[in-house]
């Protein structure tokens, strides 16, 4: 059986990233574990593998084999009874104390051999470092005050602890004097297993070109009983806001019919005074002026207010405004800010309604005049006219006048027979006045619609369909400008006021 030499096994060693080196059995260690192995028998101990790989017994000098494996490297070292070392890792801090306890053999035939190891773990330090803050997001000049807590959570004392805490890529692209680096550096003797030491570091937030996510970077250095270095580290993620500040608001819950205002708040909460360009605009879904642009300058801490009015074109939910934008240029660079988008329901009815000629059976002096009306909006409409016809149409089947109520979605088809007085005539446009459950008042005004006498030889000849021209909603206050006379508007509101009473 051939054994690697102690000198050859020094030299093998050399080209792994760990060493063996003899120490005496005094030093300080922690937990051990001890194992019975048989030759190609393997224990794990702290990351390493230990095996076992053979067995001499020479009389009066039993020895062993032992390879040592990690992260894909081996190493070998021959073992005498009642021998101790010590393996180191590549940063050559001692991980793992190995003892040769007692080999077994019964003969020089025998299969039956073992020896029993006991391996002892370093007592060492382990710091972690853990971080609260007051919140997460600062502004430009804020103090940002955080708690650090340093903990001792090996089973050995770490000395000579240096903690340094500072900012990731840290710098400033304002034109003010450059900023004091705000990192910090503190120290500590001595740190017991268990232990907990506690500082509060404060430091202004730096002055940023735009919004960015920085660290707070903790890092301490320490050493154990036998002077190897340690090293931990901690990362606490920031977000310094940039100099714009730029906030879009408008009512997110609105009436159909009704205006509202969108508000825009430009602020610089910078160091410096910007010029900026600003910009602005509602979308299709939306009545609004026209787009909407300004350049101003802000001095520091200064804030500027923009607002339009917008009128939503139809009922609907999820409707989304785009953001606001702002530019602006620092130290030759140009920046741009965005603001929130702001998403808005509108509720309301929204009628849609056309007529049309239908088939009238029997006599060519009879017509039949069907009206289709929908409501397109989300909520529920009352709806009244008066005088579809005018005087001299002859109407044999229906009333010149409608009162009913559509839900949201629903729709309803209206039909009348009537007679024109000389064959053919042309009846004129419609209003449909139509109401909410707030008494909101709408009007839709539906198109005029030529009547011909059907020719009995070609029936259907006189069918003619007409669309609608666009629904205009219109709110109470408006209502003066409708073209009904005085009278008809007193009349309307009285008949809108028992309607909404009934219902």
């Amino acid at each position: 059986m051939r054994f690697i030499s102690s000198s050859g096994a020094r030299s093998l060693a050399a080209l792994f990233i760990f060493a063996l080196l003899l120490i005496p059995a005094s030093a300080s260690w922690g937990e051990s574990i001890q194992a019975e192995l048989q030759p190609g028998e393997r224990i794990e101990a702290d990351g390493y593998s230990i095996e076992l790989s053979d067995i001499s017994v020479t009389p009066g000098n039993p020895a062993v084999l032992l390879s040592i494996y990690r992260n894909g490297s081996i190493s070998s070292t021959v073992m005498s009874e009642g021998e101790f070392f010590v393996l180191k890792d590549e940063r050559n801090r001692e991980r793992l104390g190995i003892k040769l306890e007692e080999v077994y053999r019964e003969s020089y035939l025998s299969n039956e051999s073992r020896a029993i190891i006991e391996i002892s773990m370093r007592s060492r330090p382990e710091i972690v470092i853990s971080m609260a803050s007051e919140r997460n997001v600062y502004h430009i000049g804020d103090q940002i005050r955080v708690d650090v807590f340093v903990e001792n959570r090996g089973d050995g004392d770490a000395e000579n602890i240096h903690l340094h805490l500072g900012l990731s890529d840290f710098r400033s692209d304002t034109p003010t004097e450059p900023q004091k680096d705000p990192s910090k550096d503190m120290r500590a003797s001595l740190l017991r297993s268990g232990e907990v030491w506690m500082e509060r570091f404060s430091l202004m937030a730096p002055s940023l070109p735009e919004t960015r996510s920085i660290e707070l970077v903790a890092t301490a250095e320490y050493l154990d009983a036998d002077g190897n270095l340690y090293r931990s580290e901690s990362a606490l993620p920031l977000t310094v806001l940039g100099p714009v500040e730029l906030h879009k608001h408008v009512h997110d819950t609105q009436t159909f019919g009704r205006t509202y205002y969108v508000i825009d708040t430009v602020r610089n909460t910078g160091d410096v005074r910007l010029n900026l360009s600003f910009r602005d605009a509602a979308v299709d879904e939306f009545q609004s002026e026209s787009v909407t642009e300004e350049s101003f300058e802000l001095a520091p801490r200064e804030m500027r207010i923009v607002s339009y009015a917008v009128k939503a074109r139809r009922p609907g939910e999820g409707l989304v405004l785009p953001p606001a934008r702002c530019t602006y240029s620092i130290a030759g660079s140009t920046y741009t800010v965005t603001s929130e988008s702001p998403i808005v329901d509108v509720f309301g009815p929204l009628i849609e309604a056309k007529r049309y000629v239908g088939d009238a059976p029997g006599d060519t002096d009879v017509l039949q005049v069907c009206m289709d009306v929908k409501n397109i909006g989300n909520r529920y409409a009352g709806i009244r006219a008066y005088s579809i016809f005018p005087e001299g149409i002859e109407i044999l089947n229906g009333s010149n006048d409608l009162s009913f109520a559509l839900a949201a979605g629903a729709s309803r088809t209206i039909s009348w027979l009537v007679r024109c007085p000389n064959g053919s005539c042309m009846l004129p446009p419609v209003d449909l006045v139509y109401f909410d459950s707030e008494n909101n008042m709408f009007r839709c005004e539906v198109s005029p619609l030529k009547l011909e006498k059907r020719s009995p030889e070609i029936p259907n000849m006189s069918r003619i369909t007409e669309s609608t021209v666009v629904d205009e909603p219109i709110q109470l206050r408006n209502f003066e400008a409708h073209p009904f006379g005085f009278e008809m508007v007193i009349l309307l509101l009285i008949s809108a006021l028992i309607w909404v009473r009934s219902l």
